[in-house]
């Protein structure tokens, strides 16, 4: 039990930290490249990282079960299974507000703006949206860090399995 369940945590966690680090190191600025409008590139992106989004709930959902199970099994020290829980619960909350706060007011503040290819970022017309990419980039930044220092932690406490 405890090795199946500290599988599924780090397959999930890897997957959810594996694709964040797809989606923004090598899918975003290929987009971002070879589609020359910006708003056409960003709706295909934000459109990626809906279904994304939804995926990084399902993984988060995933994880909180294996570690829970994990604890049950007496996998994890009530102090490490605290903190594991505690960091993959903050990178929930972190994907939930930028799903369905942060998304749905990006996308409505890009469609209030008439020509927005032509717009400059930083102009008046632009500023409620860059900030809110900004603050959008920013969660993702830090959900991925979050990702990346529970999965290396919890890999590297692994213990390998009687007889190997």
């Amino acid at each position: 039990m405890i090795r199946a369940a500290n599988a599924v945590f780090l397959s999930a966690l890897g997957i959810w930290v594996g694709g964040m680090l797809t989606l923004g190191l090598l899918v975003a600025p290929a987009l971002f490249h070879l589609v020359h409008s910006r708003l056409e590139a960003g709706t295909i992106f934000g459109q990626i990282l809906r279904v994304f989004g939804l995926c990084q709930i399902g993984l988060a959902v995933v994880c909180l079960i294996a570690l829970a199970g994990l604890r049950a099994a007496g996998g994890l020290r009530p102090r490490l299974a605290a903190l594991r829980l505690g960091a993959v619960s903050v990178m929930l909350g972190l994907v939930l507000v930028s799903q369905f706060y942060l998304a749905p007011r990006i996308v409505a503040e890009r469609e209030r703006i008439a020509g927005f290819d032509s717009v400059p970022s930083g102009t008046p017309q632009k500023a409620l949206f860059d900030r809110l990419h900004r603050l959008s980039v920013q969660l993702a930044g830090a959900t991925l860090i979050l990702g990346v220092g529970v999965l290396g932690w919890s890999a590297s406490t692994v213990r390998p399995a009687d007889g190997v």
